[in-house]
């Protein structure tokens, strides 16, 4: 590295470096310095003497900090050849040191600035405008389900099965660096012996200090960080800090190379002006204080060549890439005292070499019902229980919502649309989004060549691509100009919040998977020719395909459709139903173990002939615990809703359906309380259905003009309350079955109350294994001749209570095995 001397004292050269320790004197004019550079293991010196310099910056402390954005421009360390440079060394000494101290704290101070400001702003994927959104609370876990699969890492897949049992967070914010630290000290308590104490201590502090957070885009992993960042300001993150840096990633330069002082502050006071000694005296401090803290946001917006491959260790003193200095930092070899926190969608953080990985990594899994309701009423008011009552009526839309994006997308799509809503879809919520972002102001004059957009989606879904840099582009026709509109927010009318659809910079990607999963299907569905589409009928049944095959089928919403056609001009109405004519035959060959799948396209696409078509494949007697273990498979209230809907376009009744032992709960049961006509015995043992489920399904059994045969509510935690609703419902039901389902004597009574009123004998009914005692055996006695089959074992009566019961009846009672 070399440092030119200058000729006049008031010439300024600005270099992007700090200098290196050096006991030279200064050079003669004209000649140039150079000195090895040292490693990060070393310690720099601060006391060395160089040229005295003027210290002036562009950039106000006072100042209003400038939108972020990608910069070019790095941090200057400014060299210049002065009288003082000539002073004595203790003179020159003394006054070198309280200027660089006061320059470090001035960049603390600005640094603290910057990043309060940067906490403090809207996420640019959904930004708020009348109001500040407070952030709600998402799921942390610290043991990440680990997903080889990118598509899979990103999709909803994983994580149905923990959207309706309510997961809790097992760790906190401020937890993590402790629990890193403890999984560090275990570690090393199993690489190192007892004797080698300074590479264990080591070991702790370089892997102590680092966390990984991974989750799929969209899901809160910027929101938390600026979460963090405004606690650890506070002091409640991780104790004190001096330093602190947010780092967004997308804004780093990948190109060339710079200081690790440059890279460290180059995304946030690009126009930072310092001395080499100053620089150098910043660096030392941040090498050597355990108070510092940095926040990198989006390293899987890193533009590196390869995440996989490695990369040379940097050198205290030298210029290196971005590359460098990243993966060495997630990997605890930079900076080891230093906190650092990487937050990162799964694959991309997982494919970094075991040496370049965080050794400790949390995962966000997204919102809860009790954060969706907290953030749904900050964003619509009063009007929130409307929109929560909608919401609870579509589980199909009901199961994306855990991901905060996909919830306040269908939040705007509630309090926007135009007209009454009864039916509601990811595929509409997406359309209609969709056609609302691009008639905005900011895209009026672009020619946004959404056929293009959405063939660059197919050919990028079939490589299994996230990622777009401009060449990709360019090579789908797409002008830049067109690529950076969607880059641009745009805002909506009554929820007041920015979107975008595509975010990064030169590296460019969706926001969320579900787009790029949904412009792949508009063009399967809307522009490809009907001869390519056929070709690709046989792969919509694969598992990658889950969410492109669901928005194909919902494209074949009349409604969907005739709002897409406007917005692409290779749109055919002939082609798009002869398409529809190639699903529903595709339909019909369908295997019975595909049912789950089947009824999710079918309600999907609210299309009445699709539906039929589905129907048609439901056998007499539908036992899906039978087909659910065949397909490895459990059952989720959607997949209820999407039942329910195709079950409403049969021809005949069910002779039987059963839905045992999943843990579908109060909001399946409204599913299918809608389609209980069409149901002649229903089985629904081990269902987590409580009192209000079983309220909404006993309105639907009181409305039918033909009595259930059977219902089977075994094992649900139907209590007293649940009882009385079933009561009303009686005379509407042959057999029923309640073994234990945690019954008391008051709701007893009042079965008691209905039964004794029935016009003739009810034919069974299973009362084992309650809480029933000798109260309840004074009601049952009133009633139990009108029931010609009781069994009530496995309860608390004595032999006064069971012969009570036998006295009474003219059937016949079980009272054991």
């Amino acid at each position: 590295m070399r440092i030119n001397s200058v000729q006049q004292q008031q010439t300024v050269q600005h270099i992007h470096e700090p200098p290196h320790t050096s006991t030279q004197s200064p050079a003669p004019v004209g000649l140039e310095i150079e000195t090895s550079p040292k490693s990060f293991d070393e310690t720099p010196s601060t006391s060395h003497h160089l040229h005295a310099c003027r210290s002036q910056s562009t950039s106000s402390l006072d100042a209003e900090p400038e939108t972020r954005g990608p910069t070019t421009a790095q941090p200057r360390i400014e060299t210049s050849q002065s009288t003082a440079a000539h002073a004595l060394p203790n003179e020159n000494q003394q006054t070198t040191q309280v200027t660089e101290n006061k320059k470090c704290e001035q960049l603390k101070s600005q640094l603290k600035r910057e990043v309060k400001a940067i906490a403090s702003e809207e996420s640019t994927l959904a930004e708020f405008l009348e109001q500040a959104i407070e952030p709600v609370p998402v799921v942390i876990i610290n043991k990440p389900q680990q997903i080889r699969d990118e598509f899979l890492a990103e999709g909803h897949y994983h994580r149905r099965e923990e959207l309706y049992t309510i997961p809790e967070s097992d760790i906190t914010g401020e937890e993590m660096f402790d629990r890193a630290k403890q999984t560090a000290q275990q570690e090393a308590e199993k690489k190192f012996k007892a004797h080698e104490r300074e590479a264990k201590q080591y070991y702790i502090e370089k892997h102590g200090n680092v966390v990984g957070v991974v989750g799929q885009a969209g899901i809160g992993k910027t929101t938390s960080a600026k979460k963090w960042t405004k606690q650890a300001l506070r002091g409640q993150l991780c104790g004190r800090v001096s330093f602190i840096f947010f780092i967004a990633i997308r804004f780093l330069k990948f190109k060339g190379e710079m200081t690790l002082l440059q890279f460290l502050i180059s995304t946030m006071l690009s126009d930072w002006i310092c001395t080499p000694d100053e620089a150098t005296n910043i660096l030392a401090a941040i090498c050597s204080d355990p108070h510092v803290l940095i926040i990198f946001d989006g390293l899987d917006e890193a533009a590196f060549k390869s995440f996989s491959s490695s990369v040379s260790k940097p050198l205290l003193h030298g210029k290196h890439s971005a590359e460098s200095y990243l993966k060495h930092l997630a990997g605890g070899n930079l900076l080891p005292r230093a906190r650092k926190i990487f937050t990162s969608r799964p694959a991309q953080l997982y494919k970094l070499p075991p040496s370049y990985r965080p050794t400790f990594i949390v995962q966000i899994l997204g919102l809860t019902p009790t954060s969706q309701n907290e953030l749904g009423r900050q964003l619509c008011g009063e009007k929130y229980n409307r929109i929560h009552q909608k919401l609870t009526q579509n589980p199909n839309v009901f199961a994306y919502c855990y991901v905060p994006v996909n919830f306040i997308l269908t939040i705007n799509y509630l309090m926007n649309y135009d007209g009454y809503i009864q039916f509601v879809s990811l595929t509409r919520v997406l359309s209609f989004t969709c056609s609302q972002y691009v008639t905005t102001d900011h895209l009026k004059d672009q020619e946004l060549e959404l056929d293009k957009l959405a063939k660059m989606a197919w050919d990028a879904f079939l490589e299994g691509k996230l990622v777009f840099k401009d060449k990709v582009f360019k090579k789908a026709g797409i002008k830049s100009s067109a690529a950076d509109a969607f880059l641009t927010t745009s805002v909506t009318k009554q929820v007041n919040f920015k979107l975008t659809i595509f975010e990064g910079h030169k590296v460019r990607y969706f926001s969320h998977l579900t787009w790029q999963e949904f412009f792949a299907a508009l063009y399967l569905m809307v522009i490809m020719p009907l001869k390519e589409f056929k070709k690709h009928l046989k792969q919509l049944t694969d598992d990658k395909w889950e969410v492109v095959s669901k928005f194909v089928f919902g494209i074949c919403d009349s409604s969907v459709f005739y709002r897409l056609e406007n917005l692409v001009a290779a749109s055919s109405i002939e082609d798009w139903s002869l398409k529809k004519i190639c699903l529903n035959k595709f339909l019909t060959g369908m295997s019975s173990t595909r049912i789950k799948r089947v009824c999710s396209w079918a309600h999907e696409s609210n299309d009445p002939d699709i539906a039929s078509a589905a129907a048609s494949l439901l056998p007499d007697r539908l036992k899906l615990p039978d087909l659910l273990y065949l397909s490895s498979s459990s059952l989720y209230p959607d997949d209820v809703e999407n039942l329910s809907i195709v079950l409403q376009h049969r021809a005949n009744p069910l002779k039987e359906l059963d839905l045992s032992h999943n843990k579908i709960g109060d909001l399946a049961a409204s599913s299918l309380s809608r389609c209980l006509y069409k149901i002649e015995n229903l089985v629904l043992r081990g269902c987590d259905i409580g009192s209000e489920g079983i309220r909404q399904l006993c309105d639907s059994v009181l409305q039918l003009k033909t009595p259930l045969k059977s219902f089977d509510l075994s094992s649900n935690k139907i209590g007293d309350l649940g009882l009385s609703s079933l009561a009303r419902c009686l005379h509407n039901i042959v057999d029923l079955e309640l073994r234990g389902c945690e019954i008391e004597s008051e709701g007893v009574g009042q079965l008691s109350d209905f039964a004794l009123q029935l016009e003739k004998p009810m034919e069974f009914l299973n009362l084992s294994d309650n809480n029933l005692t000798d109260e309840s055996a004074e009601s049952l006695a009133r009633c139990v001749h009108n029931i010609s089959y009781l069994f009530v074992w496995g309860n608390n009566f004595t032999e006064a209570g069971k012969n009570l019961i036998a006295s009474k009846s003219r059937g016949t009672v079980v009272f054991k095995l």
